[in-house]
């Protein structure tokens, strides 16, 4: 059985807060679950997949044919974003038209939400509905003549197409609980000398996730109350370790709060010290689940920076987030980390429903006060199937739940749709573009970044990004043209 995980080219991405060359000049990123996937299919089946990642490698659509006949695999698995999904639909239709016999799997965050419209699209064969490791594996031995494991229809979180054409949905698969079990992700199946970050030494860089869910309850996230599980700190360390003799250098984990758990990331920091590791990372955090004690590990095992969610500088908005946090808990979470000598990052919206003016300005006031090494402002869009989104649905805010629609009939025509009545989509583009430049055209900044620079490579991809930010920070490709009215 031979297996293909596929990253698709980037063609049809419907909607980014930042344009294409920003956004392949800031980051190449590793996809994490295309590795946890592989590394457990590997340990579970003996099947070694191929990973292609086309973005990263410069592969074009019309190349995914020649790879097809390179590879020759006999199932094909993509990872799904809702703001990729044409890209992975045009990929398959490609593949199809190759060898129309190779099997699709999709799987990801709009297969999950989706599973019964990703389905019925005609190139695709398979959706894993949620945690994917168990369920694609038990589909390869299924579908493997050597090791079959049972009837299809057995396999929970799975969704397939009978002999009509039919769309079956097994039953749901519960979620992973212990997450040692899952292994090592297989970042030995990548060149990771190819993924790099603007913010990084220039060193490798390695991204790491030791946590699955969250408890908090925000209304614009799709992670919003999902149970919260993590690896253990020996499991961790040990993909550390392995990270390490690859030549890895800094490591960024993707946990949304690694802090949550003040024990047990404490634990892992005085691990770290114990057995002299010296590797740089980074983490992301809630501003009010941060303390000193757990600073000053952080600091003295590695981090370099944290990157807080602060999202509005309103508290009526953040109250209406549902965000659980004040102001005062960001302003001290902002001081604290400052005072223990590493950097903050700063994630802002714009455009939220009920933002006014004069909220926008709170939260321009708070960042100037706060005043993070690095910021990004991106404009609230309501993702599928959030309390945000189906509030607003519920509400007549929108005249049809147009997420839907786009999963049952995806076209490059699609456009997102703000959420905000007080601005027109066309004002925040422009004070996105306005409040980012600002940012990063200060004098400051500028000497700042200077002085962290550490390489030659690093000075180039920050003058190459700087550039971009100054002089083209838009939102290409697809998006909303247009004024959103109430319904």
């Amino acid at each position: 059985m031979k297996v293909l995980l596929l990253i698709p080219p980037e063609l049809y991405l419907i909607e980014s807060y930042t344009s294409e060359k920003i956004t392949k000049t800031r980051e190449f990123r590793p996809k994490l679950g295309i590795l946890c996937i592989a590394g457990y299919l590997r340990d579970k089946t003996g099947v070694v997949p191929v990973i292609i990642d086309c973005p990263t490698d410069g592969f074009t659509i019309d190349q995914i044919e020649g790879i097809i006949e390179k590879c020759n695999p006999d199932i094909v698995g993509m990872s799904v974003l809702t703001f990729n999904l044409l890209d992975c639909l045009e990929a398959a239709n490609r593949i199809k038209h190759k060898n129309k016999n190779i099997k699709i799997c999709f799987g990801g965050f709009h297969p999950t939400l989706y599973p019964r419209e990703t389905c019925e699209l005609e190139p695709v064969d398979f959706v894993v509905i949620g945690e994917g490791e168990e369920t694609f594996s038990e589909l390869i031995m299924h579908l493997s003549s050597e090791r079959m494991l049972s009837n299809i229809g057995e396999i929970d979180g799975l969704a397939w197409k009978d002999s009509d054409g039919t769309v079956i949905i097994n039953s749901p698969r519960n979620l992973i609980d212990d997450l040692d079990k899952l292994g090592l992700p297989a970042h030995d199946l990548i060149d990771i000398s190819k993924y790099s970050h603007a913010l990084s030494s220039g060193a490798y860089t390695a991204y790491i996730q030791t946590s699955r869910g969250c408890p908090f309850n925000c209304r614009f996230c799709d992670m919003r109350m999902t149970k919260f599980r993590s690896r253990s700190v020996e499991h961790v360390f040990h993909e550390i370790r392995v990270l390490l003799e690859r030549g890895v250098k800094e490591i960024f984990f993707l946990d949304d709060t690694i802090t949550v758990n003040k024990k047990r990331l404490i634990s892992l920091c005085q691990m770290l010290l114990h057995e002299k590791i010296k590797i740089k990372y980074k983490i992301s955090s809630r501003v009010n689940t941060i303390d000193e004690e757990m600073l000053y590990y952080l600091k003295k095992s590695g981090c370099v920076r944290i990157h807080f969610g602060v999202e509005s500088g309103s508290q009526r908005i953040l109250n209406t987030l549902q965000k659980g946090i004040t102001i005062e808990q960001i302003i001290h979470a902002f001081d604290i980390t400052k005072r223990s000598g590493m950097a903050t990052y700063a994630y802002l919206m714009i455009g939220i429903p009920t933002e006014t003016a004069d909220d926008l300005t709170e939260t321009l006031s708070l960042v100037r006060r706060i005043r993070p090494d690095y910021v990004t402002y991106s404009i609230c869009t309501p993702f599928p199937k959030t309390q945000m989104y189906q509030d607003l649905l519920h509400e007549g805010y929108y005249r049809s739940d147009y997420w839907l629609e786009f999963a049952q009939n995806p076209t490059p025509s699609f456009k997102t749709q703000y959420a905000n009545e007080f601005f027109l989509p066309e004002q925040l583009r422009k004070i996105q573009d306005d409040v980012m430049a600002q940012f990063y055209s200060r004098s400051d900044f500028l000497f700042k970044e200077l002085i962290r620079t550490r390489s030659l490579k690093q000075l180039a991809r920050k003058i190459k990004l700087g550039y971009q930010l100054l002089f083209g920070y838009s939102r290409v490709r697809s998006g909303n043209r247009y004024p959103l009215k109430r319904q």
